[in-house]
């Protein structure tokens, strides 16, 4: 913050019985206004938004970036992505699906292998009960009673021989069915991932939708993408704005962030056209300050600002610029350098020079900032305070 005063400061007379060369300021009314200043950049109000592929694939590696502030055109590409881990992937994945179907070939041959042994099982057996049915005499004067029994157990041998078979030629044919689902379901899910690759190859180069100029969108840590750089998939990397509607982004220091509003004026000029000043008004203020560097632990205010005027030619988003916050418009007050003013006991004082020697004086105290505060009551203009403390002079 800084106030708009001019300061009248001299050494007292050496002739004078005040201690030796103390520093005097005298106190008069003086134009006063409050700014704060500010430093940021501009950008875009509207942009299209240009974010990293979504992929399963995870973290992607940048490969290379168009360069920064560049026009470019419907269709150029913007990024492109290194894809050697996919495809190193892809390959990996067709080789094992080979082996999936090789191994579903062989399964599938001793499958059909073992179902015609059941199956030429079944035939003889049933051929024999059918031979036994059809030749089976059951006359004791023709057979002997031990003959007609062991006819009668062979034939009931062959059918339960039968239904064994036919049992185990459906329970094989369901076991058989399971291992070659179990199969094709491996198979099916090497497919699907050789097709979500070969997805997510066609997606290494990031495209312009449309018309614009590129900026590359800084993360948190105030870092722009680089080629080599990790992404996460949908993570902004660039956007194409709209320069025809610039505003400003100011960051204003946590401890000088005194009495921000929205519709304050500001005065900015970038640092690349000092001589070009321009001017806006605060649209919104961060409800809570935030750090903006890495590792500094200093928080800062983020104030959007609009601007009342727009230059396409020298309004580029991402260019850093220097603002000033009006918060208060100059006025006549009476004011004392913070250094003059003490406090004790919750009261506020200052030391007057009168009678040839300085005299504690209480006061009170109105606006203040980080080198100027107001004096409601206790001074009047035309005296003479000390800028030191006198109490043990």
């Amino acid at each position: 913050m800084k106030i708009l005063v001019i300061p009248s400061l001299f050494l007292l007379s050496a002739c004078g019985k005040a201690p030796e060369s103390p520093l005097i300021y005298q106190l008069e009314k003086q134009p006063f206004a409050i700014e704060i200043p500010a430093e940021g950049e501009l950008f875009a109000a509207k942009a299209t938004v240009i974010s990293a592929p979504v992929s399963r694939n995870g973290v992607q590696n940048i490969a290379w970036l168009a360069p920064e502030f560049s026009v470019v055109k419907a269709g150029d590409i913007i990024a492109r992505f290194d894809g050697e881990a996919m495809q190193i992937k892809s390959r990996n994945q067709e080789n094992e699906m080979a082996i999936t179907q090789q191994e579903i070939i062989e399964k599938q041959g001793l499958l059909n292998k073992e179902l015609d042994a059941i199956n030429r099982d079944i035939g003889m057996v049933d051929q024999e009960k059918l031979f036994a049915d059809n030749f089976s005499i059951d006359d004791v004067r023709i057979r002997s009673k031990l003959e007609i029994i062991d006819s009668l157990q062979n034939t009931a041998y062959l059918a339960s021989k039968q239904e064994y078979l036919t049992w185990k030629n459906e329970s094989f044919s369901d076991s058989s069915a399971g291992d070659m689902g179990l199969l094709e379901m491996k198979l099916q899910q090497r497919q699907d991932k050789i097709t979500q690759l070969s997805a997510s190859l066609n997606q290494l180069e990031i495209k312009a939708p449309h018309d614009g100029l590129l900026a590359y969108k800084a993360n948190w840590r105030g870092e722009k993408p680089r080629a080599g750089q990790s992404v996460w998939p949908g993570q902004k990397i660039a956007e194409l704005p709209n320069i025809q509607e610039m505003k400003a982004k100011l960051f204003v220091i946590e401890n000088e962030a005194i009495a921000l509003a929205a519709g304050k004026d500001v005065s900015l000029y970038l640092f690349a056209h000092v001589d070009k000043p321009f001017k806006g008004k605060i649209a919104s203020v961060a409800p809570f300050p935030k750090s903006i560097k890495r590792g500094d632990p200093q928080k800062y205010f983020e104030v959007e600002v609009t601007l009342e005027q727009q230059n396409s030619e020298l309004f580029v988003p991402g260019r850093k610029l220097q603002g000033n916050i009006l918060i208060e418009k100059a006025q006549e007050k009476l004011i004392v350098p913070l250094q003059s003013v003490f406090t004790k006991d919750n009261s506020s004082y200052v030391y007057v020079f009168k009678d040839n020697k300085f005299q504690r004086t209480e006061v009170v105290l109105g606006q203040t900032n980080l080198s100027h505060v107001e004096i409601i009551s206790g001074l009047t203009a035309g005296q003479q305070i000390s800028l030191t403390n006198q109490e043990h002079s």
